[in-house]
């Protein structure tokens, strides 16, 4: 019982826990898996998206965000908080721009976001964020960079990262043949995690999925792959791994 200890973010319990943040983080855990994944000529952001209803339209409602040319963001959990942070993150990039006249690298912003995001846990008339982002990145050093910033303000560095319902067999497929996946080229890469993410779903209703990507084919510029261009694949990928199951159970 939290008798009372979850009424605010700055209220710690007897046990020295933060009630809110971990609802917060209940949030996450049980929202449509994210998957971020760096591969030898980029790094990609895979977002699924559950349909509540047929007839809501393909593509609307997107969790896959441009902050700057060469950032992208994910948002896994709420997404009328994540574009709270998506929102912020342009006023970073921008303001950086403006300031220093270079573009911000992904981890400054990260470090920036992650200043705003727990300064969501400090005050009693804010609350933590329901979401985690992740941040790909292309930036001076010629290197792709990952990161995923959680909803208390922490924020790593990853080769590759999953959240949401899904993350644990995502994750574990992934830890499993890491650098085999890595060592891929996103052309062939893209379509195994896609395989991955897609397996990771066990609902009865439709999905869709957001791809953000950086890599050498688009000049390390952030892209978001057109919604009809990604469910033609994902359809594709579905026959597959249903005659996959079919050979296996033969």
């Amino acid at each position: 019982m939290s008798a009372g200890y979850d009424t605010s973010c700055t209220t710690l319990s007897q046990e020295g826990r933060i009630y809110q943040i971990e609802y917060a983080n209940k949030a996450v855990e049980n929202s449509s898996t994210v998957l971020g994944i760096i591969f030898n000529d980029g790094v990609v952001l895979i977002s699924e998206k559950i349909k509540q209803s047929r007839a809501i339209v393909s593509g609307s409602n997107p969790s896959i965000y441009s902050v700057a040319p060469h950032i992208g963001i994910a948002i896994c959990g709420l997404l009328p908080d994540g574009r709270n942070i998506v929102s912020r993150a342009k006023l970073e990039a921008s303001s950086y721009l403006k300031t220093y006249g270079i573009p911000i690298s992904g981890q400054i912003l990260a470090e920036r976001l992650s200043i705003y995001v727990h300064a969501h846990t400090c005050h009693w008339g804010a609350r933590p964020f329901g979401c985690c982002v992740f941040i790909s990145s292309y930036d001076t050093d010629k290197k792709y960079h990952l990161y995923m910033l959680e909803n208390t303000g922490n924020f790593f560095e990853y080769y590759a990262c999953a959240n949401g319902k899904g993350r644990q067999i995502v994750k574990a497929t992934i830890e499993k043949d890491n650098f085999e996946i890595r060592n891929n080229v996103i052309q062939d890469g893209l379509k195994k995690v896609l395989k991955i993410i897609i397996k990771s779903y066990e609902g009865e209703k439709d999905t869709e999925y957001d791809v953000g990507i950086i890599s050498t084919g688009s000049s390390n510029k952030h892209t978001v792959i057109e919604n009809n261009i990604i469910s033609s694949e994902v359809e594709k990928l579905k026959e597959e791994l249903k005659k996959e199951k079919m050979d296996v159970e033969k």
